[in-house]
């Protein structure tokens, strides 16, 4: 109980602080990389649906979001003001100043200009996943709808020799294209389009040279984030796809100030991959934390959740979208995630996805649960680390272990606050041992309401499988 009320009486500083800002958005980056916002440390709790109603828009100020997407309307961004949330505006192609300069700095300039001064604005973002797109355009093309269509007119033939000369080339093109061969194969198909009589549909989509069209991106991206920096101070974010080596994400990380990225990894299914990582399960998410945090040393990172479920989206048949291969996440599943990114280092998480999910929903229920959570414990996720991380050992167990339980320490001045992720699928018994922190000291999990006290220079507790557990002051 003690320990809820010195929460409250945290929460309630935080809250003043905040509402005392409202009248300007200063936004800095401090340098462990926490966001402050109009002089207050923040974690920041993010939505890309900007609710659809009054109603809404009050139901998610009220969980704790802190930061919406919005389009450039003034009634929009002044609505979210009132309600003490900030936004971010995406710049869009008026970033890369690869090509048309001259308009493209018209524009950015113009933008830019125009909603600086708004109290709203907490970020700009470049496009979405920009890096990935350079790739994923020429790679979806080259290698599906491109043999779909050769299929087709192929098929279209008559029985002869050009129809089995054609037959020929296209398995030519897809051994090349396994063994990665690419441009030959890319070579290939033009020419077999050519055979066929027509004008290749797409002969500049070349995966082989989806490389240096990133890196032109790059520097066109760098040269308008250096345009941006002389006209606001704004920090910019960027968003990736789960994919893409690291150098080449840090690359494209030098036009942002925060980076990130998007990953939706339940349901975990032989047939539906979000994570092209080893790991594909809900941990995933603090991999690709690492991952981002390799990929721009120094700058926070903001994680982009899963807002919704794979079946809500997309064209599919009664039958899968019933299915638990395209199921929510459940509540357990949503605070994990959440948890398991602000362990590995994430300074905010945000959602994608809620536009498809319907708002009395047992889904976005929890959703609005696990937010209220992370809102009340602002206070705690957005102060400084402790400045001796907390050692944990593990009692002996069947499992190969080959992820583990993770702790973040906080201090808060009024104590610390220990926050734990169990990324093994299995429970897994655990001794915290806290430094400075003596025997007989009583600390009380947030979730449970079980007081747990250090004996022998430990907290012992058993988290379970993909479990969060959160330990504050008893006193």
């Amino acid at each position: 109980m003690k320990t809820s009320i010195r929460l409250l009486a945290l929460s309630f500083l935080y809250l003043v602080g905040s509402i005392q800002a409202l009248n300007a958005a200063e936004v800095t980056i401090e340098p462990d990389r926490m966001l402050k916002v109009n002089g207050q440390r923040t974690f920041v709790l993010g939505l890309y649906h900007y609710p659809e109603t009054p109603e809404v828009l009050k139901e998610v100020a009220g969980a704790g979001f802190n930061l919406i997407y919005a389009t450039p309307d003034q009634a929009k961004l002044d609505a979210l003001s009132a309600h003490g949330i900030y936004s971010w505006l995406n710049l869009g192609g008026t970033i890369d100043l690869s090509e048309q300069v001259e308009a493209r700095t018209t524009d950015l300039t113009a933008f830019v200009n125009q909603w600086k001064q708004h109290p709203s604005l907490m970020v700009w973002e470049v496009p979405d996943e920009a890096l990935w797109n350079t790739w994923y355009q020429s790679n979806l093309w080259r290698h599906a709808q491109e043999p779909h269509d050769l299929r087709a007119a192929i098929d279209a033939l008559p029985e002869g020799e050009q129809r089995t000369a054609a037959d020929a080339t296209l398995k030519e093109i897809r051994v090349l294209q396994r063994d990665g061969r690419l441009v030959e194969a890319e070579d290939k198909a033009d020419g077999l389009w050519q055979f066929l009589g027509q004008t290749p549909p797409h002969a500049d989509w070349r995966e082989s040279t989806a490389a240096v069209r990133a890196r032109t991106q790059a520097d066109g991206m760098v040269a308008g984030y250096q345009l941006l920096k002389t006209l606001d101070s704004h920090p910019v974010w960027m968003n990736h796809a789960p994919r893409n080596s690291i150098p080449q994400l840090g690359n494209h990380n030098r036009a942002a100030d925060i980076v990130g990225c998007d990953i939706y990894p339940v349901p975990q299914t032989a047939q539906r991959r979000h994570s092209d990582l080893v790991d594909q399960s809900v941990s995933s998410v603090g991999a690709y934390t690492d991952r981002m945090q390799a990929a721009a040393p120094g700058k926070p990172v903001f994680m982009v959740l899963q807002g919704t479920g794979w079946g809500d989206f997309g064209e599919h048949s009664p039958e899968e979208e019933a299915s638990k291969d395209f199921r929510r996440p459940t509540l357990e599943e949503t605070r994990f995630m959440a948890f398991d990114a602000l362990v590995h280092g994430a300074r905010g998480v945000l959602y994608w996805g809620t536009q498809f999910v319907e708002t009395d929903s047992t889904f976005w229920k929890e959703l609005l649960q696990v937010i209220k959570e992370l809102s009340d414990l602002q206070p705690v996720i957005s102060a400084p680390d402790v400045a001796t991380a907390p050692e944990i050992v593990l009692d002996e167990t069947l499992g190969s272990i080959d992820r583990s339980v993770l702790v973040l320490g906080k201090d808060t001045g009024n104590g610390q606050w220990f926050v734990l992720v169990n990324e093994w699928p299995g429970p897994l018994t655990v001794n915290l041992r806290p430094a400075g922190v003596p025997d007989g000291t009583a600390f009380r999990e947030l979730y449970s309401g079980q007081t747990v006290t250090v004996q022998g220079g430990a907290l012992r507790n058993t988290i379970r499988g993909f479990g969060v557990q959160v330990y504050g002051p008893a006193s």
